[in-house]
C-alpha cells in the first residue's frame, strides 16, 4: 500500500514504513530511494539494500536481536559533490562489514560533510550478528550501472522507467543503485 506523507512517498510493508522501492533488471536488482534529505536518502538506500537480502518476515525479527553500536566512516576525494561515488563506497563498506566482519546493519544515522576536496560519510550505526539473520539473497557487489543521486527542487518530479514506482515530487532527494547478485 502506498501512503502519501508530507513531502515524502512511503511504502508500507506490515508495520514498517520505507522510502525505497525494488528495481528489477534482467540479471540484477536495485533500489530506488526517496527522502527529504541527502543523509536520509543514504539511510533509505542502505537499509533497502539489506532488506533485499532477507525474507519479508525478517525485519520484525531484527528488532528482537541484541544490537551493537559503532561509528562507520568512509571518505572520497571529490571537488564537485560526487554523491554517487560516496554512496558507492559507503554501500561497499556495508557489504564488507556484513561479509567479512559478520555485522548486519540494522539502523544508521548519517552525517555527510563536504570538506576541501573531500566528501565524508560519518555514520552512527546499530548492527546485529549476521549469523542470526536469515538471508535468502546474496548481493555480490554494488555497481555504478544507472547509479544516480539527484536533488529535486520544489515541484520538480522524477518518473522512473519502472512503472511500479510512483512519480516522486520534490523538494526531496532521489537515488538509484543497482546491485550484482
Amino acid at each position: 500500500m502506498l501512503v502519501r506523507l508530507p513531502g515524502i512517498f512511503k511504502f508500507q510493508r506490515d508495520d514498517f514504513i520505507m522510502s525505497f522501492w525494488t528495481l528489477e533488471t534482467k540479471a540484477d536488482i536495485g533500489i530506488c530511494g526517496f527522502s527529504n534529505s541527502l543523509p536520509n536518502l543514504f539511510k533509505e538506500i542502505s537499509l533497502g539494500m539489506l532488506n533485499l537480502q532477507i525474507p519479508e518476515e525478517q525485519p520484525i525479527k531484527l528488532h528482537e536481536l541484541t544490537r551493537q553500536t559503532a561509528q562507520w566512516n568512509v571518505e572520497i576525494a571529490s571537488s564537485n559533490n560526487d554523491y554517487e561515488s560516496l554512496i558507492l563506497v559507503w554501500l561497499e563498506e556495508v557489504l564488507y562489514k556484513l561479509e567479512v566482519e559478520n555485522k548486519f546493519l540494522a539502523d544508521a544515522q548519517f552525517m555527510i560533510k563536504e570538506l576541501a576536496e573531500r566528501l565524508t560519510c560519518e555514520v552512527q550505526v546499530s548492527w546485529v550478528d549476521a549469523d542470526k539473520v536469515n538471508r535468502n539473497l546474496e548481493i555480490k557487489a554494488v555497481t555504478s550501472h544507472e547509479l544516480m543521486i539527484v536533488e529535486l527542487s520544489e515541484g520538480e518530479s522524477y518518473r522512473s522507467a519502472d512503472d511500479s514506482i510512483p512519480e516522486l515530487v520534490g523538494p526531496a532527494w532521489v537515488g538509484n543503485v543497482i546491485f550484482d547478485i
